[in-house]
């Protein structure tokens, strides 16, 4: 009985280490800086995940020139909403190893959320596949710079099949750096313009290396690349909520009507008054209430009413105008904004949020208070410009209605949540760095380009110094769909930005459906529907607004407590190689085999003795 014990000890102590921790790898296409430019290379990348609380740990080596911590925390947090697991009890440990330093940043967080994923499920990875593409709310892979130097590099590796972001199958071919305007219009045409003919079919050209080049678009889509495992079942058909319907539909009814009221009491002035410019802006308004009109017939209430907004500063302005107010007047009706603005933002201040809706309803409504006075503020500064004032007190006076408007959203009863200032004030500060990593990314191959973007992330900034955490986070948010949207059509022409914007438009659908299971995202709905409605026409601000989109249908991620509660010694236990459990299953079987005949043996002699003594 000592012996088998003996060795029943030493198999535990065998199977022990293995069960504490388990380890994982794959190949990570990246790009160094070498004197002649950025040029591809590989890396490996290492995870352990072991029993913890749910710390994350990077080691880069050599140490990489952008900082990869915080796609790393992101990645693994992605992971754990897409399996909707409770990962608290598990410590994440990411090692990247490279033969020279390479660029980090966002760019590695695919392939650490493909191998998260494959870990915590027990699959195993096809080593001969690598992926490169950030990682973004919902799990959608997402674009990254340098993706022929990858191919390159890929190909002089043996790696079979390279996964790379939906959408940027063709590239640039040299690597043109562009300083473009701060207009996001302009920007995306001179993007356009510049690299017209000066792309490459990156699946063709990795055809050519050797090796097949895919496009995926989703994390589940990922996994299933490389382990042929499909995770995630399709998703359900879009179900818009009854109570964000009704809402909308209420809101856009509101200020439709003030269209309506404006456009009638233009028509009482004598139309003599009007200048030829007076009179184009007239007939863009009209045009917007018709637009208006027909998005309401299809049930697009967002669209609907953003269309009326925009239709009534246009008409406010027109207003303002042909009543020719005296100085005294118009400042009259300025301080009448003001007092109305200072007792909604009362109203506003006493809300409690106790809902992801009720989240993002603030957020709409405080940055658009925000924008009120401000441009009530500059009306009054530009009194004796009379076109300039009268645009901007129109503009803070339609702001005012739309926050009127968007506060009828507060006091939702679903997707319930627990807010404190400390886990409000947290997610701003990891949405800041989400956008941070990808400002600073960006600039390392785009110089110049994302301005805008830094200007948003420091608005971010100061309203998180301001203890306004929920409008840091809605900033920062934007800001990180900015930075995402541009790098997206770098290198493509007109056909293929709208494809590519088709596609993400069809994701952003699948994680919509798959949020409402839990919640209705009101803000990530409302701007997808209004990118749909502007993808004909405006394609480049659809593109903008379905990443908004993207970014804000998932703000839950924060702040939701996970369902399944997940046992890593059951996990660590699945992990174990099968040559090596059927090795220890051999050693146990023939422990016990050993002890059995070695105790026989004993027995027979005792036997024989006594036999002999008998005698």
């Amino acid at each position: 009985m000592r012996l088998q014990a003996l060795m029943l000890t030493l198999v535990i102590l065998l199977v022990l280490p293995m069960v504490n921790a388990t380890q994982g790898h794959l190949k990570l296409l990246a790009v160094s800086e070498s004197e002649a430019g950025y040029k591809g290379s590989i890396a490996d990348l290492y995870a352990e995940l072991k029993e913890g609380n749910g710390r994350v740990f990077i080691d880069t080596f050599p140490v990489t020139k952008s900082d990869t911590q915080i796609s790393t925390r992101f990645a693994k947090e992605i992971v754990c909403d897409f399996l909707d697991m409770d990962c608290s009890s598990i410590d994440f440990i990411y090692t990247i190893k490279a033969d020279s330093a390479i660029i980090g940043g966002p760019s590695a967080g695919a392939a650490i959320a493909v191998l998260t994923t494959a870990m915590l499920k027990g699959l195993e990875p096809n080593e001969k596949i690598a992926i490169t593409g950030s990682i973004n709310s919902g799990g959608l892979i997402g674009p990254v710079g340098g993706l022929k130097s990858k191919v390159d590099a890929a190909a002089s590796d043996g790696i079979e099949k390279v996964l790379i972001p939906k959408g940027e199958r063709f590239v640039q071919d040299d690597e043109l750096l562009v300083d473009f305007s701060e207009d996001l219009v302009d920007m995306f045409n001179e993007t356009v313009e510049e690299t017209k003919n000066r792309t490459i079919d990156i699946i063709e050209y990795g055809r050519r290396k050797g090796l097949e080049v895919k496009e995926v678009s989703t994390l589940n889509e990922a996994v299933y690349e490389f382990t042929g495992e499909l995770l995630e079942e399709p998703a359900k058909d879009l179900s818009i909520d009854s109570s964000y319907k009704e809402t909308m539909m209420s809101l856009a009814d509101l200020l439709c009507n003030r269209s309506r009221k404006l456009s009638d009491n233009i028509q009482e002035f004598d139309i003599t008054n009007k200048t030829q410019s007076h009179i184009d802006i007239e007939k863009d308004a009209k045009n917007m209430t018709e637009r208006s009109k027909q998005a309401f017939r299809e049930q697009r209430y967002y669209s609907s009413a953003s269309y009326c907004y925009g239709a009534n500063v246009k008409y406010g302005y027109l207003l303002l105008y042909l009543q020719n107010f005296s100085n005294e007047e118009f400042l009259s009706i300025v301080y009448s904004m003001k007092e109305k603005l200072q007792n909604l933002s009362i109203s506003i201040e006493r809300q409690e949020i106790k809902s992801i809706t009720d989240l993002e309803t603030y957020m709409v409504v405080k940055e658009r208070m925000i924008e009120a006075e401000e441009y009530l503020d500059d009306s009054m500064l530009n009194i004796n410009d009379s076109q300039q004032s009268f645009y901007q007190l129109a503009y803070g006076t339609e702001r005012i209605y739309s926050v009127f408007s968007w506060s009828k959203f507060f006091g939702s009863k679903e997707g319930k949540f627990s807010f404190n200032m400390e886990l409000l004030k947290e997610s701003c500060l990891r949405k800041i760095s989400e956008s941070e990593e990808r400002y600073q990314y960006f600039s390392l191959f785009y110089p110049g380009l994302l301005e805008s973007t830094r200007k948003e992330i420091n608005y971010a900034y100061e309203d998180m110094n301001n203890g306004d955490y929920e409008l840091c986070l809605f900033k920062a948010s934007k800001a990180k769909a900015s930075a995402n949207v541009i790098l997206s059509v770098m290198g493509m022409n007109e056909d293929q930005i709208r494809d590519a914007l088709e596609i993400k438009l069809g994701v952003i659908k699948n994680n919509i459906a798959k949020s409402t299971e839990e919640m209705f995202p009101i803000l990530g709905y409302s701007y997808y529907e209004y990118a749909e409605s502007l993808k004909d026409s405006d394609m480049y601000s659809a593109l903008l607004y379905s990443e908004y989109a993207l970014e804000l249908s998932n703000l839950g991620i924060y702040f939701k407590e996970r369902k399944n509660v997940y046992s890593l010694d059951i996990l660590k236990i699945s992990q174990i190689d099968t040559k090596v459990l059927y090795a220890l299953l051999f050693g146990l079987c023939f422990g016990f085999l050993f002890a059995y005949t070695v105790r026989l043996r004993r027995k027979r002699s005792r036997e024989k003795k006594l036999e002999i003594k008998i005698r």
